[in-house]
């Protein structure tokens, strides 16, 4: 009987602190599972800083601006790096300090979001970056600092700590906004500056850099949950979409530096700047016998098929028809085409017409190397933007047409 009693109690008792030891299991769970995300940020982060300062610094005018944006970018991986070490090492969240966890959260990850914008900038306008751009950013950093300090340490009486990280958390947002609506501006002019001196495809070379700048324009809306959401699977994703998000534009920094690419864009920036300068005092010559004279060189110049080198740029151009450059601009602007790179194409796209013809037996990868373009994917696009279908759509309607010919002679 008096055994009976017992294990009845004892059922009782089981029952009812099983679900609080539950709750601890889960919450002690969260707790290891934010600090080993902690931990593996701070690793990663260390790595990629790592792999930036060991990688070979470029030469020239052009290394010099990508080595400049390389310390921009090391310095703002690096303060990720110390605020994800500090948020694992210090132990914030485990022990229940909220608000110093989300006050070293916004004053690490803030000048680092302006270091690295800085690094893309640099890069967009060949190493200028105006003083008031770097006065603006640590403008924006000096708001967020004066708030949580005089919240934190008046211990919320001048102006609440919930507060204060609100406004805190819109100053970074304010500051990523304005860092990233001019670099998709400056990403627009790099691309009509690339066009008119090359025939590569900007879009091509510009790409990592226009998904860097969008991703970074996420990061606006991933901060506050980043910064502020202590629910364990919100706050973890974002802040793994945030390490992605850095991954990326890491990575494609550095083939950035190692590619050619580079180079081309501090050219064709170089170049884009020339011609707006000696540009109004050139055009005071008569039109009319300037396009004669750029007619009379390009023709010669498409006999010895110059518009068919792989990778020419306009100078190159210029150089060969022994031309003025500004003269070839703008003839090329009065044309439908407008820029250098949507021209030389035209050219390309037409001989391709003619060699497809002559050769039906020709592959898409010879015609491509014949007719001067850098790889078969872009002679298929290039081709179905200007003409309207693919070159194997042309070859096959071009076949049609000769089987057509023979018919109607003999009906005749």
């Amino acid at each position: 009987m008096i055994s009976s009693e017992v294990q009845f109690i004892w059922t009782n008792f089981a029952l009812e602190i099983t679900p609080k030891q539950t709750n601890v299991n889960k919450n002690k769970n969260k707790t290891v599972n934010i600090r080993e995300f902690q931990l593996c940020a701070f690793v990663i982060m260390a790595l990629l800083a790592s792999s930036l300062v060991i990688t070979t610094g470029r030469t020239g005018r052009a290394g010099h601006i990508y080595n400049k944006a390389q310390r921009l970018l090391t310095a703002g991986i690096v303060l990720l790096a110390i605020q994800f070490g500090l948020q694992y090492f210090c132990k914030f969240r485990s022990n229940g300090q909220i608000a110093e966890s989300i006050l070293f959260n916004i004053l690490f990850i803030q000048p680092a979001a302006w270091f690295i914008n800085l690094s893309v900038l640099c890069i967009l306008r060949n190493g200028q970056i105006h003083p008031w751009e770097k006065a603006t950013g640590f403008i924006f950093y000096l708001i967020s600092i004066a708030v949580l300090s005089i919240s934190y340490f008046t211990d919320g009486s001048l102006l609440d700590l919930h507060v204060a990280e609100i406004v805190a958390s819109a100053t970074y947002g304010m500051m990523l906004l304005f860092f990233n609506l001019q670099e998709l501006y400056l990403i627009r002019h790099i691309n009509k500056a690339i066009d008119n001196y090359s025939d590569s495809n900007s879009l091509e070379l510009t790409r990592w850099i226009k998904v860097s700048v969008s991703l970074l324009i996420l990061l606006v809306l991933f901060s506050p949950i980043t910064i502020f959401f202590e629910d364990s699977i919100i706050l973890m994703s974002s802040a793994m979409l945030t390490v992605i998000f850095i991954y990326y534009y890491v990575f494609n920094f550095i083939c950035f530096g190692i590619s050619e690419n580079a180079n081309m864009i501090y050219q064709a920036n170089e170049e884009e700047e020339k011609e707006e300068i000696s540009l109004p005092a050139q055009l005071k010559d008569e039109k009319g016998k300037n396009y004669q004279r750029v007619e009379e060189a390009l023709k010669q110049w498409m006999e010895r098929r110059g518009h068919l080198k792989t990778g020419i740029t306009i100078q190159d151009a210029v150089d060969e028809m022994q031309i003025p450059r500004y003269l070839l601009t703008q003839w090329i602007k009065n044309t439908e085409y407008e820029v250098f790179s949507r021209w030389i194409a035209h050219l390309r796209v037409e001989e391709a017409k003619l060699l497809m013809e002559q050769h039906p037996e020709y592959s898409n990868e010879a015609v491509a190397a014949e007719c001067g373009f850098s790889s078969r994917s872009y002679f298929q696009k290039v081709f179905r933007d200007l003409t309207g279908m693919t070159p194997m759509e042309y070859q096959s309607i071009n076949k049609d047409s000769n089987k057509r010919k023979p018919d109607e002679m003999g009906g005749n």
